[in-house]
């Protein structure tokens, strides 16, 4: 495509790539509030926020009914879902290496994603979860449409984003998740409850992936491999924060919703979006693990 034809539609993929990068934004913020509060690093967050997706699915496009029904279904089969691994599998597992909880939340991706195989096909097309109706509004003076759908994406992903941002920092349960975050130990000397805590945590991470998994179905090949990889976008926006700064965290997320979606306006080869995923990686990696005090305390925490 020539140079200039893509340039002028850079502010149409822009608004995709926003919507994207918000749903990207939504599924990282509860990686990174799962990471803060237990240590773990949850690879089943993709395959989490995929079956409570298809439950969505089942709910609004099988049964027939509202799609914000479906919507509060997938909600409560994220936080169910998240409730399961930590109090079953992560809890007891207290006082082990983070290897082993991370080998644990491999275990439950493959579950997951086996059971929803069987359930409703692993290659199977499945229709998008519309929670807005398609149509837009031209933006004036600019040969712009932006789509309803792309619009309320982005509102939401990044309200609930910036929301459960504001809890940690402003709310009674968000100063519990930070003292079990800086030290467990302490907090129960203060009478928190840290297995309650925990489990919130992984309730309220899982129950936000949900979210972020109905948002996006209308962005991309809705079935249980493309669902389950949303993990790896998550986990670039999360490095981009460092695995714990929420604000830079949603910054990394739409960058590289617009870094997927801008190659798009000059070649239709799908490759360039992965390489600039697997760019933003290197990046994040490389700034993580600079030498630094901050990279060093963070060095200590997933040792």
């Amino acid at each position: 495509m020539h140079v200039l034809g893509g340039l002028s539609l850079i502010p149409t993929f822009t608004v995709s790539g926003l919507a994207l990068g918000g749903v990207y934004a939504l599924a990282a913020t509860g990686l990174v509030l799962i990471y803060r509060v237990s240590g773990v690093l949850n690879f089943a967050h993709g395959a989490v926020a995929m079956f409570a997706t298809f439950v969505a699915y089942q709910v609004s496009q099988v049964m027939g009914l509202p799609v914000l029904l479906g919507l509060l279904a997938a909600v409560v089969t994220g936080a169910v879902l998240g409730f399961c691994i930590e109090y079953f599998t992560i809890r007891p597992l207290m006082g082990r290496s983070p290897l082993t909880k991370v080998a644990v939340t491999i275990g439950w991706l493959l579950v997951l994603q086996t059971l929803a195989g069987l359930i409703w096909g692993d290659t199977s097309y499945h229709g998008a979860i519309r929670v807005v109706p398609q149509g837009g509004f031209k933006v004036p003076g600019i040969d712009l449409i932006i789509g309803y759908d792309r619009l309320t994406i982005f509102v939401v992903a990044m309200s609930l984003s910036l929301g459960i941002a504001a809890l940690l920092r402003y709310t009674t349960l968000g100063a519990a998740m930070r003292a079990v975050a800086d030290n467990p130990a302490t907090a129960r000397l203060w009478g928190i409850n840290v297995n309650r805590v925990t489990a919130v945590s992984w309730m309220l991470g899982s129950a936000v992936a949900a979210v972020a998994g109905v948002l996006i179905t209308p962005l991309i090949n809705f079935d249980t491999y493309s669902l389950t990889i949303i993990v790896i976008d998550a986990f670039t926006a999360a490095l981009i924060g460092r695995l714990v700064s929420l604000p830079m965290t949603l910054v990394g997320a739409v960058l590289l919703g617009c870094a997927q979606e801008w190659p798009t306006a000059f070649t239709s080869n799908g490759g360039f979006a992965q390489v600039s995923t697997f760019a933003l990686v290197l990046i994040a990696l490389a700034v993580l693990y600079r030498p630094s005090v901050g990279g060093a305390k963070l060095r200590t925490r997933v040792a």
